[in-house]
């Protein structure tokens, strides 16, 4: 069960840094080299919610996380920027884009977004990033695979 989720991150990782815009994606929290249009995967939860004869169906939540510096353009250039990528995602993932694995699919409803701020860097390498969060949660289920 575990490597159903590892290939629909890698899936994930693959999709997002082939996106214009994106000048690498990551899995997990990034620790150094955040940069302008940075997209970490980061998991976030899981649970079990019903169980079939031969295993278990798991839900699976993680957040794309999404940098922007702000000293980089105006801010009505990022939060349009960001917008429009966040829509961009929306329509792949519940549209076309195969998650990998043994994702059964993605669950619409429990699909949220945050912006936020954050600093980055110490002393006078200190960045502003403006911050976006899209929360996804997909289905897991080794009996069924994505497919459109």
């Amino acid at each position: 069960m575990a490597t159903a989720n590892r290939a629909a991150l890698i899936a994930m990782q693959s999709k997002l840094g082939g996106m214009g815009g994106v000048t690498q994606a990551v899995i997990g929290e990034p620790k150094l080299g955040v940069q302008d249009g940075l997209v970490a995967i980061i998991p976030t939860s899981g649970r079990i919610d019903e169980t079939t004869l031969t295993s278990p169906r798991e839900i699976h939540v993680v957040s794309l996380r999404r940098y922007e510096n702000m000293l980089n353009r105006p801010g009505e250039g990022i939060e349009f920027a960001m917008d429009q990528w966040r829509a961009e995602i929306l329509e792949d993932i519940f549209g076309d884009f195969d998650l990998g694995g043994t994702v059964a699919y993605a669950l619409p409803v429990e699909t949220e977004w945050r912006y936020g701020y954050q600093t980055i860097g110490e002393g006078q390498g200190q960045v502003p990033y403006r911050l976006l969060d899209l929360q996804v949660a997909y289905r897991i289920d080794d009996n069924s695979t994505f497919a459109v």
